[in-house]
């Protein structure tokens, strides 16, 4: 297996590590998104024609778009570095492919929530026996939405360039 490939498998297990945390804990350790990063740049460096300058203004153009999206309130701050970190794998001209993967399958995921957790609560099983997600009120583990897009992206976008 070659430098590139390991640095990509690598990255993949993080954001399923990242899903995982969000789904138990509703929690994406920092550490999971500073991996990302440092694995996207360990990439660049074996690709010979990486551009540098389209997945830096990815990586601002995420942070932007995240800080507001936390700063109203519609995502959490482990989400929001998730998706900054994903950027600098993406580029500038996958982040809209990788956005819209997000998006929808975001939508996919409070959809199918809500039908369980209605379903849940039309069965009448008390809240206390229930894992945390399927509870009311509680949050979407996001890191799940992200990681679809990242995939949806990375299946239009293979072999990365």
């Amino acid at each position: 297996m070659m430098i590139a490939e390991i640095l990509l498998f690598l990255a993949l297990a993080c954001l399923i590590l990242a899903c995982i945390t969000d789904v138990v804990r509703f929690e994406i350790p920092d550490w999971i998104s500073i991996a990302i990063l440092v694995l996207a740049v360990g990439y660049g460096l074996t690709q010979p024609d990486f551009g540098w300058w389209s997945h830096l203004l990815a990586i601002v153009a995420m942070f932007v778009l995240g800080m507001l999206l936390f700063g109203t309130g519609v995502m959490g701050g482990g989400d929001v570095k998730l998706l900054v970190a994903s950027s600098a794998w993406t580029g500038l001209s996958g982040l809209p492919p990788m956005l819209l993967g997000v998006a929808l399958a975001g939508g996919l995921l409070a959809f199918l929530l809500l039908v369980v957790r209605e379903g849940l609560r039309q069965a009448n099983v008390p809240e206390e026996r229930l894992p945390g997600m399927f509870r009311a009120g509680a949050p979407l583990p996001y890191a799940l939405a992200i990681t679809a897009g990242m995939l949806w992206w990375g299946w239009q976008a293979w072999p990365l360039a």
